[in-house]
């Protein structure tokens, strides 16, 4: 007996290209009874001249789309039903420019049929989609974004840009540029979830009954309440620092075939992951300072130019090129409020020696 959700699943993971070799192969032994063959055809039309929405549009096609299924303003196939009354014992099934003579309550079933699978196909790719597209490996799992696709916010913010975003439950996250999150309009009963993508400061309101979790691509961050900076960057270790209360670390990864350790952070403590190595460092810091860049500060404590360089790069929006390898390795340590790039290059410059120039894109510096 076939397994209907199953297959319309699986229909949805290769329309929206996530499907496994596995479930292809599931799909293809599927695919061999004709009904079904007929129906992923059909369906297989009706997804391509929908494809190729862009993240931001994908909830509200969504809901367009379904919409339309709902009416029958918009189908896989064109139909024409007869009106209640009318004597028709049979009618046109128009389908691919072929018309088809099929009685008018097959003809219905069938058309109900194709309709209720495309709406649950519709919101099924959506799921993947969206979740595919404005997250990285941190996704939603599909589970839990079929049972809150309607209710999962997303913000993405570009070089030079900070936001302060509150949540339902009264936490508050500060946004650094070049990160991403994702959140829920409104909490679940049982746990408060977001995925982040680079670097955030949390203000968590505590609740006792609902813990906060902060998914990360290389770990995870829990917490009751309290007030705590993860810096989550791709291409970079993941950092975690503490300001007030308690949070866990968990890393995504063990060492070996081992489950991963839980590393527990309190005020001023810094845990730092670097996943490529399987290596973690426990180290103690000032928690005002791992906040300072959501007050405009930034702070630099014996750092190589080079990772300076890549701070400057997101708060102000240009990019660095260096003409030179030496000075990448020069460290220096400063502090800076609300300066702008010239004045934190000068003070720079005057404590280790090195050539620089701003234009209106990039910052080149060399020896």
């Amino acid at each position: 007996m076939i397994n209907e959700e199953q297959f319309i699943e699986l229909l949805a993971r290769k329309l929206a290209g996530q499907a496994t070799a596995a479930e292809l192969t599931e799909l293809d032994g599927l695919l061999q009874q004709d009904d079904l063959k007929e129906r992923y055809r059909l369906l297989q039309q009706y997804f391509s001249a929908h494809e190729g929405l862009s993240s931001a549009e994908t909830e509200q096609a969504l809901e367009k789309t379904l919409s339309r299924i709902r009416s029958g303003k918009e189908g896989m196939a064109a139909a024409s039903f007869p009106e209640e009354g009318e004597d028709a014992a049979h009618a046109e099934f128009i389908q691919d420019g072929t018309t088809l003579a099929e009685d008018a309550p097959a003809r219905r079933r069938r058309w109900q049929a194709y309709m209720a699978a495309a709406a649950t196909v519709a919101l099924l790719i959506a799921v993947f989609l969206y979740t595919r597209r404005e997250l990285p490996d941190t996704s939603v799992p599909v589970a839990q974004a079929m049972q809150d696709t309607a209710q999962w916010l997303n913000r993405q913010n570009g070089k030079a840009t900070r936001a302060v975003i509150e949540l339902a439950d009264g936490s508050k996250i500060w946004l650094n540029a070049e990160s991403r999150i994702s959140y829920p309009e409104v909490f679940s009963r049982t746990s408060r979830e977001v995925y982040l993508s680079g670097e955030a400061f949390f203000d968590v309101t505590k609740d006792q009954e609902r813990p906060f979790i902060v998914h990360l691509a290389k770990g995870t961050v829990k917490v009751l309440g309290t007030s705590f900076n993860v810096r989550a960057y791709d291409d970079e270790p993941v950092q975690t620092s503490v300001t007030t209360g308690k949070v866990a670390f968990i890393p995504k990864y063990g060492k070996g075939n081992q489950p991963p350790d839980t590393f527990y952070i309190t005020p001023d403590e810094k845990v730092t992951y670097r996943h490529t190595v399987e290596d973690i460092v426990k180290e103690n810091t000032s928690g005002e300072d791992e906040k300072a860049w959501t007050e405009g500060r930034l702070i630099f404590r014996d750092a190589p130019l080079e990772e300076i360089c890549r701070e400057l790069e997101r708060s102000f929006g240009k990019k660095v090129i260096f003409e030179s390898d030496a000075p990448r390795h020069y460290r220096m340590t400063g502090s800076f409020q609300n300066n702008s790039l010239q004045d934190i290059l000068y003070y720079l410059a005057r404590s280790r020696t090195f050539r620089y120039s701003v234009t209106d894109s990039t910052l080149l510096i060399g020896e």
